[in-house]
C-alpha cells in the first residue's frame, strides 16, 4: 500500500495543505522527509494519516489521541463563536500493488471463518480515495458515528480490501494461512511517535498512558530469544521451522541495529551468569550492558527495527516516524536515514524532522518537503 497524496483541511495546526509523495515521474518515493519548525504541522500530517486509516484498517494505537473539538483548526483569530462551526477533512489517495491485491484475496479466503458475514467484493482497480471528517456524520439513528468512522471510500468496493493487513495478522497468529508468507505481501500503517512513552514501549516500565503497543520490545526480544535457543518441544508448539524463523528474526535485528549504531552491537537475548533471568544485551568495546541500561538512542533504533521485524518483516507498509533525531547522535541520524529504505521490501517511509542535517540530506536526494523555515 502506498500513499500518493494527502489533502488536509482544518486539522490541528493545519488550515489547508496538499502534499504529494510522488517523484517527477509519478512514482511514489520510498522516503519523504517533512521538515519545519514547531507548530508548522509536521506531526499533524502523521496524525491525520492515522486518524483516516485506523478504523478502516483496524490499526490500534494510543499515541494518536482520540480527536476532539480542540483538533479543529480555528484560524489565526481563533473564531470559536462562528455561526457555522468549521470541520476537519482529510483525504488520502492510496494505491495497492497487483501482487498485494492477490495476497489480500487469498487472506480473505483462508480466514473466512473469522469474518463469515464479510465477503470480499470484486474490485478491478488499484487506487482508492479515502476521506475522514470530524465531527463524524450522524448515523441512521441520529447519533454521531465513532470518531474513527471513515466518511467515504471511493470506489466503495475498495473499503473491504483495506482489511487485508488485519486479517493477515489474525490468520497468521491462528495458523490459518495456507501460505504463511502471505502476511509479508500485505502492507499497513505503523506509527513511531516521539518519546512520550518510550520507556514503557521498549522496556515495559514507566507510564502506559500513551503507549502505542501493548507488548514491549523487551518482551518481544525475550520471546524471540527463547524460541531461537529452545530445543524442539512439540508440546509447547516450538517446532524446528519456528525455531529457524526465530533465529532469523534475531539475526535480522542484530545486523540492522549494528549497521545503524556501529560500533555498538546488539547481542540478542542473553543469559549471563550474573543475570539468570536474561535480558536483551549490548556490547560497546569491552563493555556489556542490558537494555535497561541502554541509551534512549539505542532504545529508539531497537524499537524501530524490532517492530518492523516481528511477527513478520513489514513489507509494503506505510511507516510514519516522528522526529527520529530527538535522541540520536548526528552520525546515527545519517546512518538511520541511509538504512530506512532497506528495512523491509517496498515500504514507504514518511519522516518528520527538526534536524538541519537530515533536512540537507533529504534535499540533496530530492526527498524533502518544506513545511516552514527551520530558522524560526
Amino acid at each position: 500500500m502506498k500513499l500518493r497524496e494527502i489533502s488536509i483541511k482544518k486539522f490541528r495546526s493545519i488550515e489547508d495543505l496538499h502534499l504529494s509523495f510522488e517523484d517527477a515521474l509519478g512514482a511514489v518515493q520510498p522516503l519523504t522527509v517533512l521538515a519545519g519548525p514547531n507548530g508548522c504541522g509536521k506531526t499533524s500530517v502523521l496524525f491525520a494519516i492515522i486518524q483516516t486509516l485506523r478504523g478502516l484498517m483496524g490499526y490500534r494505537t494510543d499515541d494518536v489521541p482520540e480527536p476532539g473539538d480542540y483538533d479543529i483548526h480555528r484560524g489565526k483569530n481563533g473564531d470559536f463563536f462562528a455561526k457555522v462551526a468549521p470541520s476537519v477533512s482529510v483525504k488520502l489517495n492510496l494505491e495497492f500493488e497487483e501482487d498485494e491485491l492477490m495476497a489480500i484475496k487469498s487472506v480473505f479466503d483462508d480466514t473466512q471463518e473469522l469474518h463469515p458475514d464479510q465477503k470480499l467484493p470484486a474490485w478491478g482497480g488499484k487506487t482508492a480515495q479515502v476521506e475522514w471528517k470530524y465531527p463524524p456524520a450522524l448515523g441512521p439513528n441520529g447519533e454521531r458515528r465513532p470518531t474513527w468512522y471513515v466518511d467515504s471510500v471511493a470506489p466503495w468496493p475498495a473499503m473491504h480490501w483495506f482489511k487485508g493487513r488485519l486479517y493477515a495478522i489474525q490468520g497468521w497468529r491462528h495458523r490459518m494461512l495456507k501460505d504463511p508468507n502471505l502476511i509479508d505481501k500485505v502492507g499497513g500503517p505503523m506509527l513511531f511517535p516521539q518519546d512520550r512513552s518510550l520507556k514503557h514501549r521498549v522496556t515495559g516500565s514507566g507510564s502506559k498512558a500513551e503507549s502505542e503497543q501493548e507488548t514491549s520490545v523487551w518482551e518481544i526480544l525475550r520471546d524471540i530469544g527463547q524460541k531461537a535457543t529452545s530445543p524442539q518441544i512439540v508440546g509447547e508448539g516450538i517446532d524446528a521451522s519456528f525455531q529457524q524463523q526465530a533465529q532469523k528474526w534475531e539475526k535480522r535485528i542484530q545486523l540492522q541495529f549494528n549497521h545503524v549504531c556501529s560500533p555498538k552491537e546488539y547481542l540478542g537475548f542473553v543469559y549471563p551468569p550474573n543475570d539468570p533471568s536474561g535480558a536483551p544485551y549490548f556490547k560497546d568495546g569491552d563493555a556489556y550492558y542490558p537494555l535497561s541500561m541502554a541509551s534512549s538512542g539505542e532504545q529508539v533504533v531497537l524499537e524501530y527495527i524490532t517492530r518492523l521485524t516481528f511477527p513478520r518483516p513489514m513489507n509494503r507498509g506505510l511507516i510514519l516516524i516522528d522526529e527520529p533525531e530527538v535522541h540520536l547522535h548526528p552520525g546515527w541520524v545519517r546512518q538511520l536515514y541511509q538504512a530506512l529504505p532497506k528495512f523491509g521490501e517496498g515500504n514507504q517511509f514518511i519522516v518528520t524532522t527538526h534536524s538541519a542535517e537530515l533536512r540537507a540530506m533529504a534535499a540533496e536526494d530530492g526527498l524533502l518537503v518544506e513545511l516552514g523555515d527551520l530558522q524560526h
